[in-house]
């Protein structure tokens, strides 16, 4: 079955072999040349370039750097274009009959064949440079792709974790403790502050050393003591190594809130979160781990399931495709979100 790929491909070969067989046969008809020697000819171009697409892999060829794709394409134009001047060459003596093999000189051959090597090395111009305009538009997709995901990362954050009930909560924790500790409702008031300036500001840039998320992540979980209070424990575990490597702005952030919302807070007696990273084989292992009562549930399920497709798709278009997100519930009554961000070489 053709893709609509396969019939462009095949409608620029027979357009441009075509039309180099017409501008032939219209500059060659008065010197008596027959129409058909070039109909042959670009018949010949037409399977001679397809077989050496497919045999060559020619489009392998098109992810190689600059220097190493022009030698191979002078070294193919000079073999395809004394293949293809050969071809015609026994055509035009076997075939159409145009001249014996008596009436044939070395020098025509030869001058034959440079002008095959120079539409051999036009064809493969033509060609990679499709491939190359084809390449920068994905380029420009994915460009795309990563911006609307960054995008809808930060309406689920705005939406998600700074909701109407959690900013209503918030305030109404601070209403209390303005009157009862000042200073620890002035701390409430800067955490909050922090945390609204970097929702607002985390599309640019992308990505933020872990050290500035793990401070965000401090500026949330200090709101939600407030709700949760004795129910609420953290814990930290991170090396010294691994607070300059670079992650996906809000994702710390996001896994911390949905091991609070689906796992801490569901428990009567609350629970832990612990947030753990380290360097390892030229890697980053985080881990962001909580306590909950019981069995997932299947509406647990399906919301954990979206967020982090959502963020593994983000991940991966910011770090790589390398970079994964994947949630482990192999431990009783723990759940577990893993991520593994390859360090830069």
């Amino acid at each position: 079955m053709r893709t609509p790929r396969t019939r462009l491909y095949v409608a620029c070969q027979l357009g441009g072999w075509g039309l180099h067989a017409l501008a032939n046969v219209v500059m060659t008809q008065r010197l008596g040349f027959s129409p058909f020697v070039w109909l042959l000819a670009g018949a010949t171009g037409f399977f001679l370039t397809h077989l050496s697409r497919r045999r060559l892999s020619l489009r392998e060829w098109s992810r190689l750097s600059l220097p190493g794709l022009a030698w191979r394409v002078l070294a193919t134009s000079l073999l395809l274009g004394l293949v293809q001047d050969t071809l015609v060459f026994l055509e035009c003596v076997f075939v159409v009959r145009v001249y014996s093999l008596a009436e044939a000189s070395w020098p025509g051959f030869l001058l034959s064949g440079v002008q095959w090597v120079l539409v051999m090395g036009v064809w493969l111009v033509l060609y990679f440079g499709v491939h190359a305009v084809e390449r920068a538009r994905a380029a420009e997709l994915e460009r795309w792709k990563l911006e609307a995901a960054a995008q809808a990362a930060e309406l689920r954050f705005l939406k998600a974790q700074l909701q109407p009930h959690f900013l209503f909560n918030c305030l109404n924790g601070l209403r209390g403790l303005i009157v009862e500790d000042p200073v620890r409702a002035q701390e409430v008031v800067t955490r909050l502050a922090a945390l609204l300036r970097y929702s607002l500001g985390a599309r640019t840039p992308e990505t933020v050393p872990l050290q500035r998320e793990l401070q965000v992540v401090q500026d949330y979980l200090g709101l939600e003591a407030i709700r949760l209070e004795e129910r609420l424990r953290v814990r930290m575990d991170v090396e010294p190594a691994a607070l300059d490597v670079a992650v996906p702005a809000m994702l710390v952030q996001t896994l911390v809130e949905n091991a609070i919302k689906h796992g801490v807070s569901q428990a009567p007696s609350g629970g832990e979160v612990s947030v753990r990273a380290r360097v390892l084989d030229r890697a980053l292992h985080l881990e962001v781990a909580n306590t909950h009562a019981g069995a997932a549930t299947a509406s647990d399920a399906e919301v954990n399931g979206v967020g982090l497709r959502n963020a593994s798709e983000r991940l991966r278009l910011l770090c790589g495709a390398g970079a994964s997100l994947r949630l482990d519930r192999t431990q009783p009554a723990v759940t577990t979100a893993r991520v593994h961000i390859p360090l830069p070489v």
